[in-house]
């Protein structure tokens, strides 16, 4: 017996099926969901008793699509349980979803557990505006406070439901019982087969030329027909020229599609690049208004390895739980040997010695809300956050790492050479950054992107929140050189740069604790956490020196050899310039450049190939 009860309560707690709506051919169901399911278990709140309550939900523009020119003829009310229903309603909301001041109502007189049918005696034409939706709803009476007559059932997409009280209409806050049992019957002598959509293009970023670049978006139909596969055929063009035309792989229904391809880049000159995806033709037909999708990607010859990577802390001494986050990216430097670690304190309701106002604008640029927390290459996307930061208390070394690899599997546009002198007597510090450029730098990087120089120190003693008082604090940031938003980068020819700088050390730092971390990115700006990636990065200890590296045979400095150079050498030699790059000029190492190196380099060149 209890076994049968068990049985029959969780049959209740299922929703009904009704027999399918038999609609002539000129009518179709508008809703959220068509089908006649009924949730007759009720839910909802329950409200002062006696009380009549306007409820609706929201039909999108999506929804309205295919019924532009219908009139809507009838209701259908969905109730779990006997309440009257005494007005339906319908309200035009604008492109941003607010309600305008126009309501259309209609009184009726039912009240019947299961589907009431309130055909309306004139009829509501459907003729909105691009962008705009729909709000529909009924007026129904709460008999006794215990009383639950709402129906909804999951179907979908969920949608919001909403109930009117003083003046306001407001989230009926159970969307995940589901959607409000609310149809309109719809009426059109010609409903649309195809109404389209799509959306979402993307492409990969930045591709090498002669690499693939693969491509991607959405496309669906609101109308009444699905699209056969290879019916609606689409154009894929690179800076307005059609390299590709393609078709949909599957049936286009009201469900998203996602069509996957790649273009070819051979031919493709290095720099940013348009890419159009528009629709062409359906059914063999030309469409009348095409639907076009854009984005950018940049292609490029070649790009530079990543030297280190930039890892910014947001910490404090008066957190309780920084020292966590510092054993994590502890553990990370023992993964790895190419991390560039910078902790940036703040004071956090008490005053932390390691503050600064350099400190405060960097927290602030990079939108930090908490403490610890970490920027990894100010680069977007770890742990699929939408902000440039992560929260570090309980982000592994494994992610970390993982995140690091996957930053580092594109290219570099520069690299970074930091070399330093330091006088003990004068305390001055003497540094030089300097590397080399791909040719079209400002293009991949965009203008404005800025050289950056920070001092950091390890050793400081302090008391720390749960680290006790003698916690040693490393990495700390001292000083971020000139300026925390980077220096211009001073060019010495198209693909070479050199920035140099003085600093006097102060007394109270310890020089032989000290470390340069020089990195370029994109400067740091209001408004700007999706720009201010960093693309390349190195440290070194104040006063080491790092040896430039030498391309042997490339005489004009752009990072390769080829032929060109062989060109480059000769016409040196014959004009009697100094090459570009001297160093590399030097094929045959005996200081000197002369024939020897020309007969070297076609060598290098004819044993590579």
């Amino acid at each position: 017996m209890k076994k049968l009860l068990s049985l029959l309560m969780a049959a209740m707690l299922l929703p009904l099926a009704l027999q399918a709506l038999d609609l002539p051919s000129n009518q179709m169901i508008l809703g959220h969901y068509t089908t006649d399911d009924l949730n007759t278990n009720g839910w909802g709140k329950a409200f002062l008793k006696d009380l009549v309550l306007p409820i609706a939900t929201d039909l999108t523009a999506d929804e309205l699509a295919m019924f532009q020119g219908s009139k809507i003829v009838a209701f259908r009310v969905g109730l779990a349980e006997e309440a009257p229903v005494t007005r339906v309603f319908v309200m035009p909301l604008d492109a941003n979803g607010k309600p305008t001041n126009e309501v259309i109502e209609w009184p009726c007189n039912v009240s019947s557990q299961g589907w009431n049918m309130i055909e309306l005696d004139t009829p509501y034409e459907i003729n909105l505006p691009d962008g705009y939706g729909l709000r529909i709803g009924f007026d129904y009476e709460q008999i006794g406070k215990d009383a639950k007559p709402i129906s909804a059932v999951k179907i979908g997409t969920t949608y919001p439901t909403y109930h009117y009280r003083s003046g306001n209409w407001i989230n009926y806050g159970v969307n995940t019982m589901g959607n409000l049992s609310l149809q309109c019957i719809a009426e059109n002598d010609n409903f649309p087969q195809y109404v389209l959509r799509a959306t979402g293009l993307t492409c990969k970023t930045q591709v090498k030329i002669g690499d693939e670049l693969p491509l991607s978006f959405q496309v669906y139909n609101l109308g009444a027909v699905p699209v056969a596969p290879g019916a609606l055929t689409f154009d894929i063009a690179v800076d307005g020229a059609v390299v590709k035309t393609i078709s949909n792989p599957e049936p286009i229904t009201t469900a998203r599609l996602t069509v996957k391809d790649a273009i070819d880049t051979d031919g493709l000159t290095a720099g940013e690049h348009t890419l159009t995806v528009t629709t062409v033709s359906l059914n063999g037909e030309p469409i009348e208004e095409p639907i076009v999708l854009t984005t950018t990607f940049k292609t490029f010859e070649y790009g530079f390895s990543r030297q280190m990577h930039l890892v910014e802390q947001f910490t404090s001494t008066w957190c309780t739980f920084c020292p966590q986050g510092t054993a994590n990216i502890q553990e990370l430097t023992q993964m790895r040997d190419d991390v560039a670690w910078v902790a940036v304190h703040e004071d956090m309701g008490n005053v932390d010695p390691f503050s600064s106002a350099q400190n405060d604008s960097i927290t602030s640029f990079e939108g930090i809300d908490g403490f610890p927390e970490g920027t990894f290459d100010r680069t977007i996307g770890i742990q699929g956050n939408s902000a440039v930061y992560a929260v570090l208390t309980n982000l592994p070394a494994s992610t970390m790492s993982t995140f690091l690899d996957y930053v580092a599997d594109g290219p570099s546009w520069a690299t970074v050479n930091v070399n330093s002198t330091f006088d003990a007597a004068t305390r001055e510090a003497a540094i030089t950054i300097d590397g080399e450029l791909v040719p079209n730098f400002d293009e991949m990087m965009g203008e404005g992107c800025k050289l950056t120089v920070y001092l950091t120190e390890d050793g400081l003693v302090a008391p720390q929140t749960s680290g006790g008082n003698n916690y040693v604090h490393n990495n700390v940031l001292r000083q971020a050189l000139v300026s925390i938003k980077g220096v211009d980068i001073n060019h010495t020819s198209e693909t070479t740069y050199k920035n140099e700088f003085t600093y006097t050390i102060p007394s109270n730092w310890n020089a032989d604790n000290m470390h340069i971390v020089a990195f370029i990115g994109r400067p740091l700006r209001a408004g700007a956490i999706r720009d201010i990636y960093v693309t390349n990065t190195n440290m070194r200890k104040l006063g080491e020196y790092d040896e430039p590296t030498i391309v042997v045979g490339d005489v004009d400095g752009n990072g390769k050899v080829n032929i060109d150079d062989v060109t480059e050498l000769i016409n040196c030699l014959i004009s009697d310039i100094e090459p570009a790059n001297p160093a590399g000029a030097d094929c045959y190492p005996d200081g000197r450049i002369n024939i020897d190196d020309v007969t070297e380099l076609i060598n290098i060149l004819l044993n590579a190939n």
